[in-house]
């Protein structure tokens, strides 16, 4: 053979040998068996595959009821203000209005009513997902919209109805007119909606709007959508496409793609083990392996624990003819073993709650009653309401009627509700429980003894208040609308309610008011606080930039995201 030849040979063998060293290195960055695909999706295709839940969200729309809900809002819409439950403040906005600037003001009308005025700077150049502007217009009709159905289904915050006026003081200068004193950290326009699009469907029959939103028939349209990315298409029940938006006016992210998958939590685990998974978001896989993959698999996998403000909570119905009692109720939170059930049920993430604020938020103050496990003070309460163990051990009132409550819960509480159930029966209540597939509509019809479900929402925020107000209680009177399913007719907690609306915007002021209500509910126990969730999400160790804001879903930090590059080999 020539020497030319030879050489050519040697090379070609030593470019192999380079070839497969190259993908050892990355096998074993990965662990063995492992597809380099990855690296290839998150480098070439910039695109990133997250198991979101096993639950397909049907429609977003701007309804933030479900995990998978808000996720796809996060990701595809934007904020006009503080989104609730979270720490993001006017992704559409330069910041927030403020009172140091005069964007924030409060003053009173002719009519001596305290309002108070907010001025929004909005990003320049914003543009739905086809190019079309974003208009005054838009901000409008998703006010109407927003307005025109119950709190909790476009806007959870309970702020759209204080808004009074809204319109354009200048090019991008947003000015909305609430009723009543709002601090920043309250400030919310409802989510804006592309008017061209749906205010014919809107106008045609506001009642049957949400069936036919383009949001639920025609997802795909990015016309829809002013967030970082677009729906591109989707696969129900099992996936959901994005590509990222070209006309956002925010930050770009990297990924040109994300791949939402909606499935098995076991099938989620597994995908992220043999690398066709990259993110495991909160409620796409269980706990147990949440806590499996932070203790046994941290050379490959980063796993990032978060405090939340979603509140486990029980709500009794005042209409029961026991629960209407304040001792029975608290007999029934005394004979719950609360730190039991945090290391049982939640592995210890979970932070069993001392009131209704989760002590990390600003307007937490310790001074209010407190409550542990106490079976023996809870039997006594019971004695003294008059229901007293007969001799089967069942608690019975003077009449001879049973106590007994049926506990309502959503798909995938059932272990609590059985724990709740366990520990009421050694109490000698006859407890039933029930599956709820529509919590919500529970909560509304008020067909319901007592309920296990969970709240989010910001500390100063007035949707809070509003679910125990006594003018708030849904009635055939009222169209079954306001927040106070309990049912509770307290007049302090009333006035303690009002003393927050008239607070003022400094942390003292914030923090005396709250107290005050917070005592008035631990007295009362309108309804029964058990742990503030934690949040766990899983990240291959091949993304950079990842993390949970505080009291926020780990999505909003997409925009940071990006690939982790190999390192250069060193020179030998």
């Amino acid at each position: 053979m020539r020497a030319g030849g030879l050489l050519h040979h040697l090379g070609q063998g030593l470019v192999a040998l380079l070839f497969l060293l190259t993908l050892a290195q990355g096998a074993g960055a990965q662990g063995a068996g492992v597809p380099d695909a990855r690296n290839q999706r998150l480098l070439e295709e910039k695109r990133v595959v997250m198991a979101a839940d096993n639950i397909y969200p049907r429609t977003h729309f701007a309804q933030i009821i479900t995990q998978p809900q808000a996720t796809l809002f996060r990701l595809t819409q934007g904020v006009v203000g503080r989104m609730h439950g979270e720490l993001i403040a006017c992704s559409l906005c330069t910041q927030l209005p403020n009172a140091l600037d005069g964007s924030l003001v409060t003053y009173t009308d002719e009519a001596g009513r305290l309002v108070t005025r907010a001025v929004f700077d909005l990003l320049p150049n914003l543009r739905w997902g086809d190019g079309a502007p974003l208009e005054l217009g838009d901000l409008e009709f998703g006010l109407t919209v927003a307005k025109r159905y119950p709190p909790l289904i476009l806007d959870p915050t309970g702020i759209t109805s204080r808004i009074r006026s809204m319109r354009m003081v200048g090019e991008r200068r947003l000015e909305v007119v609430y009723d009543g004193v709002l601090c920043k950290e309250q400030l919310f326009v409802p989510p804006p909606l592309p008017r061209r699009l749906e205010e014919p469907l809107y106008s045609a029959d506001p009642a049957t709007y949400f069936q036919r939103t383009l949001y639920f028939t025609k997802r795909t349209h990015p016309g829809l959508y002013l967030g970082p990315y677009v729906i591109e298409a989707e696969t129900a029940p099992s996936v959901i496409k994005l590509r990222r938006n070209p006309y956002y006016a925010g930050p770009a992210p990297y990924f040109e793609h994300i791949d939402m998958l909606f499935g098995d939590p076991a099938a989620a685990e597994q995908g992220l083990l043999d690398g066709t998974i990259d993110i495991l978001l909160p409620k796409s896989v269980r706990e147990d392996a949440l806590i499996r993959f932070t203790k046994e698999r941290r050379d490959s996998f980063k796993v990032i624990w978060s405090p939340s403000s979603t509140l486990t909570w029980l709500t009794p119905n005042f209409d029961h003819p026991a629960l209407g009692d304040r001792q029975v109720r608290e007999a029934l939170y005394l004979a719950l073993d609360r730190e039991a059930m945090v290391r049982d049920l939640t592995l210890g993430t979970s932070l069993v709650a001392p009131g209704y604020l989760h002590p990390g938020l600003p307007a937490y103050t310790a001074g209010f009653p407190r409550y542990g496990h106490d079976p023996v003070r809870a039997a006594y309460l019971l004695d003294m309401a008059g229901w007293r163990r007969d001799k089967a051990g069942q608690r019975r009132n003077a009449a001879g009627q049973l106590l007994e409550m049926t506990v309502s819960y959503r798909a995938g509480d059932r272990s609590v509700g059985q724990a709740l159930a366990a520990a009421w029966r050694a109490a000698g209540f006859a407890i039933t429980l029930k599956e709820e597939t529509d919590i919500i509509g529970t909560f509304r019809a008020r067909k319901f003894d007592m309920v296990l479900s969970s709240i989010t929402y910001v500390a100063n925020s007035p949707s809070m208040p509003l679910y125990f107000l006594s003018n708030s209680i849904p009635s055939a009177e009222n169209g079954m609308q306001g927040l106070n399913f309990a049912g509770n007719r307290t007049p302090g907690l009333d006035r303690a309610i009002e003393r927050i609306d008239r607070a003022g915007c400094t942390r003292e002021d914030l923090r005396e008011a709250w107290l005050g209500f917070q005592k008035e509910l631990m007295t009362e126990l309108p309804r029964m606080p058990m742990w503030f969730n934690s949040v766990g999400t899983v990240f291959t160790n091949r993304l950079e930039g990842v993390g949970n804001p505080p009291f926020g879903d780990p999505v909003l930090t997409v925009q940071r995201w990006r690939p982790k590059r190999a390192a250069a080999p060193a020179r030998p």
